[in-house]
């Protein structure tokens, strides 16, 4: 029997617990500094194993647990992962994860190859299912003899169109605090054949209106740095190259009258003492409290008193004469609270994931637009979309991996067809499928 470590507990964990217990016979380990979220997850199969781990150094439990298993799936927080990754080369030991393969991870390439283990990551959602989608359009284009001009990947996670149903047109299936990193992370994109840098203070300032077809209009802004695809996918000298992330309209002017209003600082934590939010959003525009929360935080933001940014901060409880519940905190710890507690998906409310890729494409005798969309809405009271969308492909390619059908080394991404073909053919029987489209243009 395999023996799977699994690192973490959070929002998309259950989906990876589940596939490895009840479809693949395999024994889990998972472990966490939080227990009883553990248990939740196993839900008493006989197969699960709960371990209390405070991922603090120097890591002896990890190195304990990692020598006694198959494989690791690590979902924790990214920085952790080099540390996980250097434990499972100590013990040869492949390993799996849904982040973005940073600069640290990737010097981990040779010494992976030459150890024989695969350290495989972005195999999840978003980074994950763009990449096998985008790679399958890219091959299929290839084998047919034509040549990519434009390359634009967008994903997202957001609430279906039948539970959206609050003022900022978002919700969390994941957690809050990934908001502060997605919100201030720079951007670079090619368009028309230039390189388009975009600072993590104005990534905001740089959205726009998207038709997606069949399923409508949305906000889009530009996801981390685009070209660093351009070479695993093979596009080089591509007049337009873009990876972005999907919204309803609106969500971007609001999430920057956050960052105007510095409430994504998640530095200096202060003392609260009792005091309300309203006091407190008076404090961050530095009003007395005698003033008008409304028009105060209005003339800072330089809008009027009745505009939508306006009633969504009131909505969101920013003006309200409540206690903040918590002793200590940064500004981004009040706001997270609040968000928590006002933008959470209730149990039979479902979320949903889109990945759409498209391509224009120039033929000798012609020129096509391609689309490849997935659409795909969480099950009231079960699995969201996007947990089983990150928690699916890293399961599935894990089992893969453990099989031998993965037999790659070294540190890589689903962007080669051993990887992505069994991987999107398994989530397809799963009710994750591109569709495609292509039009003379």
């Amino acid at each position: 029997m395999k023996r799977v470590l699994v690192l973490g507990t959070g929002y998309v964990v259950k989906p990876l617990v589940d596939y490895f217990i009840d479809k693949c016979k395999y024994e889990v380990l998972v472990a966490s500094r939080d227990n009883n979220h553990s248990g939740l997850i196993i839900a008493g199969r006989t197969l699960g194993k709960r371990v209390l781990w405070n991922a603090t150094p120097p890591y002896t439990e990890l190195d304990e647990m990692v020598k006694n298993v198959d494989l690791v799936v690590s979902m924790i927080p990214p920085s952790m992962h080099v540390t996980v990754a250097k434990a499972c080369l100590k013990h040869k030991i492949n390993m799996v994860t849904t982040s973005y393969i940073s600069p640290e991870m990737k010097a981990l390439d040779k010494e992976a190859k030459e150890k024989g283990i695969i350290i495989l990551n972005e195999i999840g959602e978003d980074p994950g299912i763009d990449h096998m989608g985008a790679m399958t359009m890219i091959n299929q284009v290839k084998k047919e003899g034509g040549q990519i001009k434009s390359f634009k990947s967008y994903g997202s996670g957001i609430p279906s169109f039948e539970h959206n149903n609050n003022p900022y047109g978002y919700k969390f299936s994941w957690s809050p605090r990934g908001l502060l990193t997605a919100a201030q992370t720079p951007a670079v994109y090619i368009e028309q054949g230039k390189e388009i840098s975009i600072s993590g203070e104005n990534l905001f300032d740089n959205s726009w209106l998207v038709d997606i077809d069949d399923l409508g209009t949305f906000e889009t802004y530009p996801n981390r740095n685009s070209t660093n695809y351009i070479d695993d996918y093979q596009l080089e000298g591509i007049s337009d190259f873009y990876r972005g992330l999907l919204r309803h309209p609106g969500y971007c002017n609001s999430i920057q009258s956050f960052k105007d209003l510095n409430l994504l600082n998640d530095k200096n934590p202060q003392q609260f003492n009792g005091a309300t939010y309203k006091q407190f959003t008076q404090s961050l525009v530095g009003v007395s409290e005698n003033t008008d929360v409304r028009v105060a935080v209005s003339d800072k933001l330089k809008m009027k008193p009745s505009s939508d940014i306006i009633k969504q901060l009131h909505w969101l409880g920013l003006f309200d004469d409540e206690k903040i519940p918590m002793i200590k905190g940064s500004n981004a710890d009040v706001l997270l609270h609040l968000m928590e507690k006002k933008m959470s998906y209730k149990d039979y409310e479902k979320d949903m994931i889109i990945v759409h890729n498209e391509a224009i494409v120039e033929f000798e005798n012609r020129i096509e637009k391609r689309t490849a969309t997935m659409k795909v809405e969480g099950r009231p009271f079960g699995h969201s979309a996007m947990s089983r969308a990150v928690g699916l492909p890293a399961a599935i390619a894990s089992r893969l991996i453990l099989e031998g059908t993965i037999r790659s080394k070294g540190v890589l991404k689903p962007i080669t067809e051993e990887i992505y073909k069994p991987v999107l053919a398994e989530l397809a029987e799963n009710g994750y499928k591109f569709e495609s489209k292509s039009s003379v243009i």
